[in-house]
Parts: C-alpha cells; structure tokens; sequence
C-alpha cells in the first residue's frame, strides 16, 4: 500500500485552504477595529451637528461589537498580549491611575465608561503589537489609512456637501471625518505608515507610493497646518534616514545639517515669530490655542495632583470648563493638547509617569536607527508624529482614539525587544558578506 505524503494530500489542500481563510478573516477583524478607531466610520455616518446628543447615545451603542473584538483578538494571542502588557508596565500603570481617579472624579458615571473604553483602547494596541511583525503590523496600518482616503476621496467627489466644509474652514476637505483636522491628521499618519510600508516591501511600490501620493494630496486639501508641518517633516526625516541607513559615510555631516537646521529654525522662531508662523498661515497664538492653554493652566493649579477624573473636565457645560468656555466665548470641545488634557484627567503624576515612559520610547527609538532593521522607519517616524499631534490635540491615553493604538502597539514592541525586520533582499546580502569574512 502506498501513502501519499501528507504535503501531498488533500488533507493537506484542506488545512491550507482553511488557515488562508482564517488568517484573511483576521485581518478583516483588525482592519474593522482600526477603521472604528480611526474616528471614519463614526464620522460618516455620525456628522449631523442638529442630532449631536441623540447620535452620541447610539454612536457609543456601535462601539459595544468594536470592544467584544478587540477582546477576541487580544484572547486569540494570549500569551503574546501578556507579554507586551508585562513589558509594558508604565502603560498599564498610566491607564489604571485613570481608572483610579473615579473616586474623586467630578463624575464618576463618565470616568468610569470612558476609563474602560480607554482600556479597551489600549487593549488593541497589545493585541496588534502581539500577533504581527513589525513588516506586518505596518502593512495592515498602511492598508487601513489607504482604504479611509479612497472613502474620503469618493465621498468628497459623489457628494461634496458631505465631504467638503461649508459653514467653517469653508471650502477645506474633511472626507469621512467631522471635520478638516481629523481628515489631515489621519492622512498625515496615512503618508507615514505608506512611506514605511514601501521601505518594508519595497516590491509593493506600484501600492504604497501611489497610497503615499494620496495621502499627502488629502492632506494639503484639508488645509490642516498642524498635518501639513508634521508630514512634511516627516517626509525629510524619512529621506534623511534612507542615507543615514544606506551610506554611513555621511552620517556624521548628516547629523550636524539637522542640528544646525533645527538650531536656526527656534532661533527664528524666538526672534520672529510672527513672520515663522506667517509662512504656514498661523498667528503666534496657534489659532487661540495658546489662549485655551494659558486658561487651562489656571484649572491646572486647582487640581494639580490628582486631576478632575479622567474624561469629564469637559463634559459638562456648566462644569469646571464653564469659566474657559466663558472667557472664550465659545465651545471649546478639548484642549488642543495631549500634555495639558491628560493633567486636567489624571493629574501630574500621570503626566510624569507618561513623559518617562515617552522618554524612553524615544531612545528606543533612536537606537533602532543604528542597530535595528528596517522597521526603524515606523520606529522613529510614528514616534515623531505622536509628539507632534500631542502638542495641538488630545492624543494621550485617549479612549477610541487610533493615535493611542499606534503608539501603544509600537511601545510595546519596542519594550518587548522584537526582533529587527530585514527585507529579504538585505538577509541575502548580510550572509554573503558574512560567507566572504570567513572563505
């Protein structure tokens, strides 16, 4: 009797078929729970400012079947989630101190929901770092923003009353989103992630290049300056990094060039900042964010240690934002300010504790340059942008908010100490300068 070879067998055929399935359902998981995150799929369907308080109860009823998925995936990778949760200890510490201070939250109700939901936030991010490479983690990131600009781009040209501002910013493009700065930031993450997404795989440039292009183009439409600055800096760092990485001969002058760029431009931007800020259509107030800021830090020294709760300096009108939004005489829907946000919630020791762990990140970060592989371009790139959006919007331990997933899943890994991503290509020509050393 002969045995046909299990590789050979139809049993074989079968597994494979079905293990394409999965690993292909898998990825549809993680791009629906990416999308969500991203703010787009909300932002469509939600954009009605008339029905804002009847939309926000069923919006929050749509992310229920987002959080059963995230807790899915995350059990699906067990053993590997742990392990990015253990090594990431200040994370874990960071979200649970928001939990805490339900008990002197101004509103209980709300640190409570918002805490779980920022829990399940960060959940993803672990989940994400866990089951992928870092080739693969970025590819499926790339993807994701890819699919949001096509959205965005199909809705802006079928029907442009959706798509395109008209009652503010008017004439700027928001896409999928609520508004201008959520189509600029997610398509300025859109640009990283492609660009990374190419120097990964660079034989899916007929993809990424374009999805890039795309991007950038979204980007310049939404008229967002924060957006345009920060990828347009990324777009020179990752060139920079490119020759950094492929001739180590100009690394030294290389280096010096950036010190002395950046050293010119705070010295312009100290001596004049009026005309530095003119060039990318900014007052020296940042459009009155320093206004909000310099209020805030008044609310700030009335709570210093321990905040007002996580998620509720904000939520009620009549509530300790009352006297910002009444000096201002507007609205004010957050603090355009990750730092100065996650004091009012947690207080300063969340905020020392999350500048420790950022820190850190950093040098992990410019380590990779010299001594990781190719991933150092999400590395060092991401971790640019987390800062830059930081620095204008609430980015920082946000529940339902995909900065905070990247940033948790790249931390992670990076905490993790996961192995180096080399392309195949750079394998093949490592070994033969290896076999040459030793013939």
């Amino acid at each position: 009797m002969v045995t046909t070879p299990y590789f050979h067998s139809q049993d074989y055929q079968r597994d494979v078929a079905f293990w394409s399935a999965f690993r292909m359902l898998e990825s549809v998981v993680y791009l629906i729970v990416l999308l969500f995150f991203s703010g787009g799929v909300i932002g469509l369907f939600f954009a009605d400012p008339a029905a804002a308080e009847a939309q926000s109860a069923l919006a929050r009823t749509l992310w229920y079947p987002v959080y059963a998925l995230v807790i899915l995936v995350s059990l699906m990778t067990l053993p590997r989630f742990l392990k990015m949760a253990a090594f990431s200890p200040i994370i874990i510490f960071c979200v649970l101190a928001c939990g805490a201070t339900y008990f002197w939250s101004v509103d209980p109700s709300i640190t409570l929901r918002r805490s779980i939901a920022l829990m399940v936030t960060t959940m993803a991010g672990l989940a994400l770092a866990a089951r992928y490479d870092w080739s693969e983690m970025v590819q499926r990131i790339a993807f994701v923003f890819l699919i949001a600009a096509i959205i965005s781009l199909f809705i802006i040209i079928t029907n442009p009353a959706r798509g395109i501002m008209s009652e503010i910013h008017v004439g700027a493009w928001r896409g999928v989103w609520v508004e201008k700065n959520y189509l600029g930031g997610n398509m300025t993450k859109g640009l990283i992630a492609c660009m990374c997404a190419f120097a990964m795989r660079p034989s899916r440039a007929w993809l990424w290049i374009p999805g890039g292009l795309l991007c950038f183009f979204l980007v310049l439409m939404s008229t967002s300056k924060t957006a345009l600055l920060i990828s347009v800096s990324a777009i020179l760092l990752f060139f920079a990094l490119r020759l950094f990485r492929r001739f180590p001969i100009i690394r030294i002058p290389l280096l010096y060039s950036i010190v002395a760029s950046l050293t010119v431009f705070f010295i312009l931007v100290l001596a004049i900042p009026e005309e530095m800020f003119a060039i990318i259509g900014k007052d020296p107030t940042l459009t009155g964010r320093t206004d909000i800021w310099d209020l805030l830090m008044m609310s700030i020294k009335q709570k210093f240690w321990l905040g007002y709760g996580y998620g509720t300096y904000w939520a009620d009108p009549l509530g300790p934002s009352y006297s910002v939004r009444t000096i201002l005489q507007w609205g004010v829907p957050s603090a355009h300010n990750g730092w100065i946000e996650t004091w009012l919630s947690g207080g300063v020791v969340v905020v020392a504790m999350f500048a420790f762990h950022f820190i850190v990140v950093t040098g992990f970060a410019v380590d990779r340059i010299g001594r990781g592989g190719v991933e150092a371009y999400w590395v060092v790139l991401s971790t640019l942008m987390f800062l830059g959006f930081s620095m204008s919007e609430s980015t920082i331990l946000q529940q339902n908010d995909l900065s905070w997933v990247l940033f948790v899943a790249t931390s992670a890994k990076l905490f993790a100490f996961d192995k180096p991503y080399w392309r195949k290509s750079t394998i093949r020509r490592k070994t033969l300068e290896m076999q040459a050393q030793y013939r």
